[in-house]
């Protein structure tokens, strides 16, 4: 990439999820959800590094060989400081800067995550959001992270919130930080709509989409799984009662 910066989406996944265990590697239409995600990416995001970031537990060994047998890279590192995890994840594989992609997001959407890379070359900034009300639905969106900027944080907190979940201290401290808030298309933008795996009816909620789309290829446009939301009322309710969305 131009202006010296090196970009690669990391994918933080693990198997330890205590709502619905083993999440990642649950079937799809015939294949684990991570490798549907890690599919979904490769074919969008423009030949950027992708990385599966997992913890270094036992738990998480199958995950590890489950990406050796795909050909997936895979780096191991702390379990609860999923901070640390990404820090040493980017220096390992050279990255400056990182988009943040939730392994519970298999309908992630690829052109979020180069619209991301291009806002950055065009205005640099620590970190850019489009996981928001005005950006795309959750579970479709990414961030971008400067590498130095989690450097910065891991070196000044210690705070469990910050250090297991990445992104709420640029939130909190928004004036030690270049922060841009990314805005989706409006036809994207749809924050009713809820296409993480958090709990079982996430996953059949998810499972019902490709049932549906599947004659279609398997690299459906998000725009495309809205579409079919306001075409199938009943698949787009599924999981209504469970998420509230962005609260920023």
């Amino acid at each position: 990439m131009s202006n010296g910066n090196t970009y690669g989406v990391i994918i933080q996944a693990r198997l330890s999820s205590t709502r619905l265990p083993n999440k990642v590697l649950l079937d799809i239409s015939g294949k684990p959800m991570l490798q549907r995600q890690v599919e979904r990416l490769r074919e969008g995001i423009d030949g950027l590094p992708l990385i599966i970031a997992t913890s270094d537990a036992p738990s998480d060994d199958i995950l590890e060989k489950f990406c050796s047998r795909q050909g997936f890279a895979c780096f191991r590192g702390p379990l609860k400081d999923v901070m640390l995890r990404f820090i040493l994840c980017a220096r390992k594989h050279g990255l400056t800067h990182i988009v943040r992609v939730g392994g519970d997001d298999v309908l992630i959407d690829p052109d979020c995550c180069t619209e991301l890379v291009r806002l950055h070359q065009e205005e640099p900034a620590d970190f850019l959001y489009a996981s928001h009300r005005e950006g795309w639905p959750y579970g479709s969106a990414a961030e971008l992270i400067a590498l130095d900027a989690l450097e910065r944080i891991h070196a000044v907190t210690d705070k469990d919130l910050y250090l297991e979940h990445t992104i709420p201290y640029f939130f909190d401290h928004p004036e030690a930080f270049r922060i841009r808030k990314v805005r989706s298309p409006q036809r994207l933008c749809r924050p009713e709509l809820a296409f993480t795996v958090d709990f079982p009816e996430d996953l059949e909620l998810i499972r019902a989409v490709f049932r549906e789309l599947r004659d279609e290829g398997d690299f459906f446009p998000l725009e495309r799984v809205i579409r079919l939301m306001d075409e199938k009322p009943e698949i787009r309710t599924i999981n209504r009662h469970l998420h509230t969305g962005f609260d920023r």
